[in-house]
Parts: structure tokens; sequence; C-alpha cells
């Protein structure tokens, strides 16, 4: 199903585009919007496949919200609609994927979601290709060999290498690799990693793995527990839990 949001300030335009646009089983109108402020805020906060954007729109243009989203980089296809020709070299050159003129005949609105159909599943082909690449890669004896981690990067997978891996840190169920002055995102959970990473990585905490090797020094705390302190660029500090005390006493030779 291809999630689909209309930006639209006129209620009878929203209604009858989404009536048309629900004709293809293929596609689902979730939100349908009146301004463009609003319309920003929520593709800020959800995934969506396909943007049908009309151009003079209350709040932010919808040139505005394109130039912003082309910056981005899980951004929806968008498919512009105005009464105006006027913005149509712009509009093709954020990359739309068609640029409809009011009113929108059926047989037009037809020919662009075939066009947007197409370009969605080329796309998501394009990406469960790369997955299924690297998730051989990420398989336990090439890890070995390889000494390195895919991480997400913009429409491609970065392979890492592990000594350059500062920690590991979980938040809002997503797992960061952190190096030296960058982070990037991982496909996998903190303890799949404690499998398959080398032995200088270390689960120091709930949320936390770091590259013992990295650590520039520990910091006594409260009731006997640590921080941590590492070399990366902002000089991250990270708690130790009490369960992993004695074991960073024994690993970091502090006792």
């Amino acid at each position: 199903m291809i999630k689909t949001m209309i930006v639209e300030d006129e209620k009878l335009a929203r209604d009858e585009l989404k009536f048309l646009i629900e004709e293809d089983p293929d596609f689902e109108v979730l939100y349908e919007i009146a301004d463009g402020k609003r319309a920003f805020e929520i593709l800020q906060k959800n995934k969506i496949d396909l943007l049908f954007l009309d151009i003079q729109i209350p709040g932010k243009s919808g040139i505005e919200i394109a130039r912003i989203l082309k910056q981005q980089k899980t951004a929806p296809y968008i498919i512009f609609t105005t009464a105006y020709d006027e913005y149509a070299v712009e509009a093709f050159r954020l990359s739309a994927v068609d640029y409809l003129l009011k009113p929108i005949s059926d047989q037009r609105l037809e020919e662009s979601l075939e066009r947007a159909k197409n370009e969605i599943n080329k796309s998501t082909d394009f990406n469960q290709q790369l997955e299924n690449l690297f998730a051989n890669f990420n398989s336990s004896k090439q890890k070995d060999c390889l000494n390195k981690i895919a991480v997400m990067e913009k429409d491609y997978y970065l392979m890492l290498n592990f000594e350059d891996i500062y920690y590991f840190s979980t938040k809002e169920k997503k797992v960061w690799a952190h190096c030296h002055k960058k982070s990037y995102m991982t496909g996998f959970q903190l303890k799949e990693l404690e499998k398959m990473l080398p032995e200088q990585f270390f689960r120091i905490h709930k949320s936390y793995i770091v590259n013992l090797r990295h650590i520039k020094a520990v910091i006594p705390w409260f009731k006997g527990k640590y921080q941590v302190l590492m070399e990366d660029f902002s000089e991250h500090k990270i708690p130790v839990s009490r369960s992993r005390v004695d074991q960073i006493n024994k690993l970091l030779n502090l006792k």
C-alpha cells in the first residue's frame, strides 16, 4: 500500500482528489491537510510515500516544503497540483514525479499515479536488494573476515570499520554507531551486536556498548559506580551499570 498525503487548501478539491486516488487499490490517503505548516509537521513525524502538494497554500508554500524535503534522506515522492504553470520548471528541478494543472482530468491523474507507482516500486526493489546484500555481508562468518558493519547513510549502506566505532547507543528503539565526529543508524539491536562484535567491545550499560580501546578516562561516580569518558569529538560520558563495575575494573585493570 502506498501511503499518500494530500496538501490542498480547498476542501472540495481535497475530497475529490482523495476519492479519485483511492479508486486505485494500491494507494491509501492517510492525511488531508489544508496548510503547509501543518503538513510539514506531519511529514517530519510520519513516513509518507507520495505527496500531492498544492503550490499556493497558507503557512508554507508547496515549493518551500519541497525544497526542505529534497535535503532529507527519506523524502516522499511529490506530485505538484496547481492552477498555474509558472512553477513547472522549479517543480521538476525539485525532482517532482509530476506536475498537474487544475482542473485535473481523471485520465491525467491516472497517468500520474501510474508514474508514481513505478518510481516507488523501483526504489523499494533497489532498497530490498541492498538489504539482502548487506544481510549476507553481516553474517557471522563474513564479519570475521570483513571486520566491518553496514550502517545507513542517505540512500546507501556504508561499511564502517569496527576500529572506527567508538560506541553504540540505543534511542527510541533505534541503535546508532558513533564514530569520532559522526553517528550512523544501524539495522541491529544491541543484543545482536553483542554477539557479532570483536572482544574490544563491551556492553557497559543497557543502552550502550563501548569500544574499550576508545575510552579516554574512567570517572568515579556516586555509590561506587563509574562513568567512562570516550575519545570521540564531543567526549561523551557514558554511565557504567552497577552490575558491570567489577568487570570494568578487571578489563581496564583499575583494581
